[in-house]
């Protein structure tokens, strides 16, 4: 049997124990007037302790052990320190909750008193164990060193008790935590010993929390009996926090990259910048414009300053006088025209009051995709190359750093040694009397390298590499030095802070909007701002962004906003989110549920910028749909497709389940209806693009009386047929579900069974196509969002089943696969309304939906709820000009779409007369079939001996 069992823990003085009982137990305070020397280092120690701030809670798995006995369950940790432990009633031992309280409560924030009322009790300044202090109002001795409490005594005519922490755990912080106690009993009228435990905790740091990881206790008592005590904790999960509000400013006149940008009082300027499309040269992609925008007046406009050449990967850096712009990159062709690259060497001022540029000492070579930093009244300027005319392949990359002197201007351009290698696209940042060169891009590919020039010395030394928490880490990074800390961001939109020591990079928080070739920019010690740059999400963005630094909130960070909206739809709308655009398609113009008419069903189509907050309404679908499924499906970069499949409709001019597939081209904003079609009507299910094909799950046949579909659809996306799975089936076919994806394996969680909701989460391997099982949400849901940001999945909204009936569900659970445990996150998000879609945003959560109280208005949330969180490592970009995998994987996925029967398997009637000598060499299992692990492997082996009979031939 299980039980759940609630404590409010009452913050207990941090106990540690005393030397010598029969001396410091009896001592009697000398003096009833408080001494201020003593109450200061009262004071430090209260101050010294290590506590929770800003506490939102944590969920975590625990083990409860003594001696032979072992219990598991999990234990919930509200934000007011009480908790729910659910465990065997067997595992609620006498000393659990004492041992609870020491590692929880004792956490708790605590107000000390304005001054203590203390005195010191020795004369001795040289104690072992420090100077011996005592409460005037008799509660306690203590004895305190280095401003910690190393013992404690407290003893009353019921108890008495003694702790002493022989060994403390110091975060970075410097505060401190148990690490290594003993605690004494005694009998309160003689003194002797009844028992004594010996402690030891360990602490483990999520977020910017050091929770508990493990205890560990040995108790003896007064006749020599022992016993051997552990709590283990893991899988911690913090709950949220009060949530931040990221304040975002006008956006750019247009989605720039590679530009200019510096702050310098009030305003935020703004250079020229690539415009135009990703890998387009030319002068029509450059943004012929010099602004500025007073960037904390909502009400600003954007106004236009002279003007110089545009130029792309150029530097803007200000000595808080005056502006100057160094070097970048301009074309001598146009876009339609063959590519003629040319670095150059502008070095100019430009001055504020008078609107006016000045030409400076050029500079000694042209040089672009470089970087710039002002550190005292020098200039310096480092990376990039020199590119000019039609290709890149030749172009010369600069060893050197240059410095210029803005107080003697006369002296030009000094050039530097570099610091030993060779790299562009990269930022520069001023720090302590340093210059701190960041990542970049090398002939062989992107570094993570941070080297650090002393001006002093003229010597480089190396700092600690940036994290890999992207493919393109290191990679058009922005870094700038404010409040005596320095940051640098990426395209993970993760802000790290060189640590106090310099020895590690630390999560300050995470921009909402993750970006590379953007500008960060200082505005106050404890605000920077996150402009333009690219997402490699999809695009290029306008998106202006304050980041606030070195601040106590330990919670989520969010932003909302809303746009008009001309449609009709007020709920069921089919939606797809593709990179940073999300497609809201068809729906129902009623709010009424079942009310499905060919007036109330409808055929619009939208399309949402997320990065740039617009809106826009698209070509009409050639039919009207609503709950259906689509999905971005691309056979090559170049190529892609919105597919939406199914749904419900109208077919035949009566109310059911829909066939038929359309085709939506983003680029010319076309739909098709493709000739492939489901192979029977099917709508409320969802569909995912996994290993270049289509597969579909759940979903029903309405308006026949059909029931659930159980089968699983796999489609390449072409003119090939939509075809069940052979032998396959969902254990517990439903619909109206939520799903999503974590490496080769698809989530089913919730959704309506035969007549309820259905409370077993099925798990299919995509690649096995098996099935598995795993543990269940709080609450058991229909219509839910599930989202995944690879690692972990979330569920939100839709309808639970409360007494039985249907009601909104607000909450928000996040499942962790490693302890196959779901945690819930918040019992309700302020501002996101429980019929909101969710998607994953880039490891943020995106929230969408039709106000359900305001006409013509759709909602949107960006939500980051683990804004802090350490980043796993990620694997690099390939700059190998190959793809990743082998050929023969490759042409192994080519081939399994001759699978005609859908089974995962080549038969040799399916390989054909060609292809069928590959049987008899990589059927291993003598089926007569070839699965894609015995394709690949049949293939590589016929590479290798072509490449053997090749070397022969030449030989």
């Amino acid at each position: 049997m299980r039980n759940q069992s609630t404590y409010l823990f009452v913050a207990l003085a941090l106990a540690i124990a005393i030397p010598s009982y029969a001396v410091e137990a009896d001592t009697q305070t000398t003096s009833k007037t408080s001494d201020p020397t003593a109450a200061s280092l009262r004071q430090a120690a209260h101050d010294a302790r290590e506590v929770w701030n800003n506490f939102p809670g944590f969920t975590a798995n625990i083990v409860v052990s003594e001696d032979s006995e072992r219990y598991e369950g999990t234990i919930r940790v509200g934000k007011d320190f009480e908790y729910v432990l659910d465990i065997d009633d067997e595992a609620q031992k006498p000393w659990l909750k004492s041992k609870l309280r020491s590692v929880i409560s004792h956490r708790e924030p605590s107000a000390s008193p304005e001054q203590y009322d203390v005195s010191f009790q020795d004369e001795a300044t040289e104690h072992v164990a420090g100077r011996l202090i005592a409460e005037n109002d008799g509660s306690g001795v203590f004895r305190i060193q280095d401003g910690q409490i190393k013992e404690v005594i407290r003893r009353n005519e019921s108890s008495w008790f003694e702790i002493t922490t022989l060994e403390n755990f110091t975060t970075p912080a410097g505060k401190v935590l148990p690490q290594t106690t003993s605690v004494t009993f005694r009998d309160p009228e003689t003194g002797n010993i009844e028992s004594n435990l010996s402690n030891y905790f360990a602490w483990k740091q999520v977020g910017e929390f050091y929770l508990p990881d493990h205890c560990y206790t040995v108790k003896t008592g007064e006749k020599g009996e022992r016993s051997v005590r552990k709590l283990e904790f893991t899988a911690h999960q913090l709950h949220l926090g009060e949530p931040s509000t990221v304040k975002l400013h006008r956006p750019l006149p247009e989605s720039l990259t590679s530009f200019g940008a510096a702050v310098l009082g009030d305003y935020l300027y703004v250079f020229s910048g690539h415009d135009g499309d990703a890998h387009g040269f030319g002068k029509d992609v450059l943004a012929d414009h010099f602004r500025r925008i007073k960037f904390d007046d909502p009400s600003a406009p954007w106004e236009e300053l002279a003007k110089q050449e545009p130029a792309q990967s150029t530097a803007l850096v200000t000595d808080g006088t005056y502006i100057y712009r160094i070097g970048g990159l301009t074309f001598l062709n146009k876009g339609d025209e063959e590519t003629n690259f040319k670095s150059t060497t502008h070095f100019t001022r430009y001055d504020t009051e008078k609107n006016e540029w000045t030409d400076l000492a050029p500079l000694p070579e042209p040089r672009s995709s470089l970087d710039a930093a002002v550190l005292g009244r020098h200039i310096y300027v480092a990376g990039g190359w020199d590119l000019q005319g039609e290709s890149s392949n030749d172009a010369p990359w600069h060893d050197d750093i240059l410095r210029f002197d803005l107080d003697h201007p006369e002296n030009g351009w000094e050039s530097l040694p570099g610091p030993g290698y060779l790299t562009r696209a990269v930022s520069l940042a001023a720090h302590e009397g340093k210059i701190y060169l960041f990542g970049g891009i090398q002939q062989s590919g992107i570094t993570r390298k941070v080297s650090v020039f002393d001006p002093k010395s003229n010597s480089w030394s190396t700092c600690p590499e940036l994290k890999a928490d992207s493919s393109a880490s290191g990679f058009a990074t922005s870094s700038f030095a404010t409040g005596g800390h320095l940051y640098v961001t990426g395209s993970s939109g993760i802000l790290y802070r060189l640590s106090e020591d310099g020895t590690a990079w630390e999560v300050e928080t995470r921009l909402m909007y993750p970006r590379m070739f953007l500008r960060l920019l200082p505005v106050s010690e404890n605000r920077l701002l996150a402009v333009g740059g690219t997402s490699m999400l999809g695009g290029r963005l306008a998106t202006i962004e304050s980041v606030p630094v070195q601040s106590e909130s330990a919670g989520p960070n969010v932003v909302r906003w809303s746009l008009p909206f001309d449609g009709k739809a007020k709920q069921s709308q089919t939606l797809v989110l593709d990179g940073t655009n999300l497609y809201a398609l068809g729906g129902n113009s009623s709010r009424k549920p079942h009310d499905f008419t060919k007036d109330t069903i409808l055929n619009e189509a939208f399309v949402y910028d997320i990065a740039n907050q617009t809106g826009e309404r698209l070509p009409d679908m050639p039919y009207a749909l609503q709950s259906g499924a689509a999905v971005r499906h691309a056979q090559t970069s170049e190529h892609k497709q919105l597919l939406v499949l199914g749904g419900l409709g109208m077919p035949d001019q009566e109310f059911g389940s829909l066939a038929k597939v359309l085709s939506f081209n983003p680029e010319s904003k076309v739909w098709t209806t493709v000739n492939s079609t489901l192979p029977t009507p099917r709508g409320m299910f969802n569909a995912v693009s996994f290993d270049d094909a289509v597969w579909c799950f759940g979903g029903s046949e309405a308006g026949k009386g059909r029931g659930l579909n159980a089968n699983v659809l796999h489609w390449w996306g072409d003119e090939t047929s939509i075809a069940p799975l052979p032998e396959v089936a969902l254990p517990h076919p439903r619909r109206s579900f939520g799903s999503a994806q974590i490496g080769d394996e698809y989530f089913l969680v919730g959704g309506l069974g035969q007549s309820e909701i259905v409370d077993t989460v099925d798990v299919f391997h995509l690649k096995d196509r098996t099935w598995r099982t795993i543990a269940a949400p709080h609450k058991h849901r229909v219509f839910p969002s599930l989202a995944s940001d690879g690692k972990r999945l979330y569920l939100f909204g839709g309808f639970s089943n409360a007494q039985g009936h249907f009601s909104q569900e607000p909450s928000l659970e996040v499942y962790d696969p490693q302890a196959d445990r779901w945690t819930v996150l918040a019992d309700e998000l302020p501002g996101i309304d429980s019929s909101m879609a969710m998607f994953n945003f880039g490891g943020r959560l995106l929230f969408y939906g039709i106000d359900r109280e305001v006409d013509g208005q759709a909602n949107f949330v960006l939500f980051d709820p683990n804004p802090r969180e350490t980043p796993a490592a990620a694997e690099g970009l390939n700059f190998s000009g190959r793809r990743r995998g082998s050929e023969a994987e490759a042409n192994a996925k080519t081939m399994l779409r001759k699978d005609t029967n859908k089974d995962g398997k080549l038969s040799a009637e399916e390989l054909g007369d060609r292809l069928g000598s590959l049987i008899k060499s990589g059927d291993k299992n003598n089926d007569g079939l070839l699965t894609r692990e015995e394709l690949i492997a049949a293939l590589k082996k016929q590479e290798k001996e072509a490449k053997s009979q090749q070397g022969k031939d030449e030989a």
